[in-house]
């Protein structure tokens, strides 16, 4: 009798330690901003950077996100789509009392890694840190910016886009 409660009372716990609520997220990447933060750093030369390190949090239902772009034939299939990797970034400076768009056109190829290197499928989600890089010289002048950020998948499903809040970095003065 023992053993049979012993055993009753093991199984009610395996069946509801398997319970577990597994999130239902849409299979498209959904981002929402965190925050924006600007340190002085160095490039790797040396030479004095401003670096600004925008956090983002995700969920995505498959967990394909991140990409491997040694990958030759994967970087032409992400070039050809659309031009940019899987880290979309747009920059906007305020000029003359009003937000413009600031083509920089290194930020179009900007990827993070493979987040779930198994491979395996499910719902995924977690905070991203990405680190942009502002030289500082002659001609540079600190300037209000902000983002608009949006990422995608390796099936290229984009998620919604995002905008940071605005920051000083140094701009080549070219207006």
């Amino acid at each position: 009798m023992r053993k049979a409660g012993i055993l009753l009372l093991t199984g009610i716990m395996f069946v509801m330690g398997g319970c577990v609520d597994i999130p239902k997220y849409d299979n498209a990447p959904r981002i929402e901003f965190v925050g924006i933060d600007k340190f002085d750093s160095e490039d790797r030369l040396g030479n004095p950077i401003k670096l600004v390190r925008i956090t983002l949090s995700f969920e995505d239902g498959d967990g394909d996100l991140g990409e491997d772009i040694q990958n030759e034939d994967r970087k032409k299939l992400l070039e050809e789509n659309g031009g940019w990797y899987n880290y979309n970034v747009q920059t906007f400076r305020y000029v003359n009392e009003k937000w413009e768009f600031h083509d920089i056109p290194v930020l179009r190829y900007l990827a993070f890694p493979v987040l779930k290197p198994d491979g395996t499928k499910g719902p995924i989600r977690g905070k991203l840190d990405y680190d942009l890089e502002f030289s500082m010289g002659p001609g540079y002048k600190e300037t209000p910016v902000k983002f608009q950020i949006k990422i995608r998948d390796r099936e290229l499903r984009e998620s919604n886009i995002i905008e940071t809040d605005s920051i000083v970095v140094p701009i080549y003065d070219e207006f």
